[in-house]
């Protein structure tokens, strides 16, 4: 009896220890309303400015912003496996790299980045034509942030320079 419960403990064990590392395919759940951002130590509540990442080692970062995300990424360096945000109209989750972005002074999100992630071009260019700003990319965001030319609050001088 006793070797048989041993073998059973033993067992969910290496089940546990084996079975369940980290997926880097699919996006990390996040719970709004009790998450935390990883840049600015706030809870999450709106999942169309939420955003994440996960690490090659499986380490998911939350943010409430994607502009946060992407400060946090510029200032940690991490070795990012993929980048996540959510379709502003849907609130699903897709790949940040294939996202297309709008850039809007006058949209109110979490940390004041402005910025709305759309999974297909004509939404995007949809929105800016109902709302304005500018339509942008990943690689944009990035490069802007980490070049400094782009910060939350002080966004019309870039809109106007990449106009």
């Amino acid at each position: 009896m006793w070797g048989r419960l041993l073998m059973s403990v033993t067992a969910v064990f290496f089940l546990a220890a084996c079975g369940g590392g980290a997926d880097l395919e699919n996006p990390p759940e996040i719970r709004y309303g009790e998450d935390i951002c990883e840049q600015c130590g706030m809870i999450i509540s709106e999942a169309r400015y939420a955003a994440a990442y996960v690490t090659t080692a499986g380490d998911a970062r939350l943010f409430d912003d994607v502009g946060g995300m992407l400060v946090y990424d510029v200032q940690n360096q991490e070795d990012v496996h993929i980048y996540w945000v959510h379709d502003f109209n849907t609130e699903k989750w897709i790949r940040a790299d294939t996202a297309v972005y709008v850039l809007n002074n006058d949209l109110a999100t979490p940390m004041g980045w402005g910025l709305a992630a759309f999974a297909n071009a004509a939404d995007a260019e949809q929105f800016m034509v109902e709302n304005g700003g500018i339509v942008t990319t990943w690689n944009d965001l990035h490069e802007g942030i980490a070049a400094g030319n782009l910060k939350p609050g002080d966004l019309n001088a870039y809109i106007q320079q990449n106009n």
